[in-house]
């Protein structure tokens, strides 16, 4: 989890508990992408145009797949090993690599269209708004790019911590404005025009005496719903910020670290030791927690329909009742983790398992 740090103490993964299904699933179609990322836990979550799936892979893979029945579109090798993305915006594919490089391709042949250097390595997904890239990368600069060329229009620097985890935030724009998470623990918003500064919060102070109890990277994908900016924070907070002055509304305890979800009533978190919570939207008022996958390394969870869905280290995608948390399914996927969030389309989820297999899994609609 820290960058250099191979020792990690190995903690047992929570048994899977029974459960009596209240929903049916069906794994659909698998597809091999590529060699996996077992062990880098790099942010290669699928993209969608809503007619094909793009997934990439850290050989240097990247795929066009469709939606319906997993054949492949277009499949081409690059000598990059790809660290983030693919984020697919208006016909082109932009994506991220361990040397600093910064890759656009187009989407329908899956032909490069530039590549460009940026200060160091990309391990977030790129923001891209009209003819904007917004791209973090691991010394804690945030860059905006033409889209056309991949010219830099604008940088700012943030300085990072002597300790800080493998990985970074994902920016997310909204209006005139580009967010994005820092390594401190401070959230920032920038003009999208010039990356003029217009506020910055810190949403705790860093608690502890040594450098690993201070760590408090902001690492998870922030969310935007309404007018509320929800962040989570290692070893921090879970906290709610209004997206135009960086008021901060409210604030809980929580260590996050792989991600959060929020829909029209609450916040939900995959927390670092495996907690799985519901929050109120509007207060923080913690609503249920789940404990039963401690140390079983949940991605973030994403929201489908009145469940939100959740992968682990085993393989297993996990199905929870959004207003208890309760299991309503569950299946096995592969043999490996999963440790990128999956990507929701309609009634299926797409998996891209740490293997490198895309895997497509449909939640079947009872007869009316």
């Amino acid at each position: 989890m820290f960058g250099g740090d191979d020792e990690e103490e190995e903690l047992l993964p929570t048994e899977l508990i029974e459960f009596q299904g209240t929903i049916d699933v069906d794994e659909r179609w698998d597809v091999s992408i590529g060699k996996g990322h077992e062990g880098l836990g790099l942010a290669l979550k699928p993209t969608s145009d809503g007619e094909q799936i793009y997934a990439a892979s850290f050989n240097g893979n990247v795929a066009a797949i469709e939606l319906e029945r997993g054949r492949k579109v277009w499949k081409n090798n690059f000598d990059l090993q790809f660290t983030s993305g693919p984020t697919y915006k208006n016909g082109i594919l932009v994506l991220g690599t361990n040397n600093g490089e910064l890759v656009a391709l187009d989407s329908m042949t899956g032909d490069m269209l530039w590549t460009t250097s940026v200060s160091s390595e990309v391990l977030a997904p790129v923001a891209i708004k009209d003819d904007k890239i917004f791209v973090r990368t691991v010394d804690g600069s945030l860059s905006s790019l033409s889209t056309e060329d991949g010219t830099q229009q604008w940088i700012v620097n943030h300085k990072v911590p002597p300790l800080s985890l493998r990985g970074t935030s994902t920016p997310i724009s909204f209006a005139n404005a580009v967010f994005c998470g820092f390594d401190d623990g401070k959230v920032s918003a920038y003009d999208v025009e010039d990356g003029t500064i217009l506020w910055e919060v810190m949403l705790t102070a860093p608690g502890g005496r040594t450098e690993i109890e201070k760590v408090m990277d902001i690492d998870a994908p922030m969310v935007v719903s309404g007018n509320d900016l929800y962040v989570g924070s290692y070893q921090g907070v879970v906290g709610d910020l209004a997206l135009e002055s960086g008021k901060i509304i409210w604030v809980v305890e929580a260590s996050v670290y792989s991600g959060i979800a929020a829909d029209e009533n609450f916040v939900y978190t995959s927390e670092a030791d495996g907690t799985v919570r519901a929050f109120s939207r509007f207060t923080g008022r913690e609503v249920w927690t789940k404990k039963y996958m401690v140390n079983r390394y949940p991605t973030a969870p994403v929201i489908m329909g009145d469940s939100i869905v959740i992968g682990d280290l085993e393989g297993y995608v996990h199905w929870l009742a959004k207003s208890t948390g309760e299991t309503q399914q569950r299946i096995k996927i592969s043999s490996g983790k999963i440790s990128n969030t999956p990507l929701v389309l309609n009634n299926s989820i797409y998996i891209l398992t740490d293997k490198g297999d895309l895997v497509s899994v449909e939640k079947k609609i009872p007869n009316s």
